[in-house]
């Protein structure tokens, strides 16, 4: 479905492929919904599908201009893992809370325009990945209430 709004783009899909980044950090995986190629430059991307339900008002906040955090995380760390250039998510969110009504959104995620993000993630999952092979609890960090 994908391609047939985006022509643009070779999508290639693995049901059971899983990537990972072995020469640097062995340790970091990730399972794409598809591989994107970019058919007049080449570049390697990444596709993400996701499906919500929205159901009040604060979920919809969640998706206001941008995807929610814990999305943008899974793409950032997704982007480490492969070394692609950019990655497109597609959302189809189900409003339920004023009346049923679909709509589908593509939002667009340039690798370079993230650096600083994924460095960010990547010292927290090589600092949570330390904690795993050190066999300890890593801190419990709570959010301020």
């Amino acid at each position: 479905m994908f391609q047939l709004d985006f022509p643009e783009y070779e999508v290639n899909y693995d049901q059971y492929g899983r990537i990972a980044n072995l020469k640097k950090y062995p340790f970091l995986f990730a399972t794409l919904d598809g591989e994107l190629t970019e058919k007049q430059t080449g570049r390697k991307g990444i596709l993400e599908i996701k499906t919500t339900e929205i159901i009040n008002s604060i979920q919809l906040l969640k998706w206001k201009n941008r995807i929610p955090d814990n999305y943008y995380i899974q793409v950032l760390h997704q982007l480490l893992v492969t070394g692609y250039d950019f990655a497109i998510v597609k959302a189809q969110l189900k409003f339920s809370y004023d009346g049923v009504r679909l709509e589908t959104r593509h939002y667009t995620i340039e690798r370079n325009e993230v650096i600083k993000d994924m460095e960010y993630l990547l010292k927290k999952e090589i600092a949570f990945w330390e904690c795993v092979t050190e066999k300890r609890k890593p801190n419990l960090i709570l959010p301020d209430i």
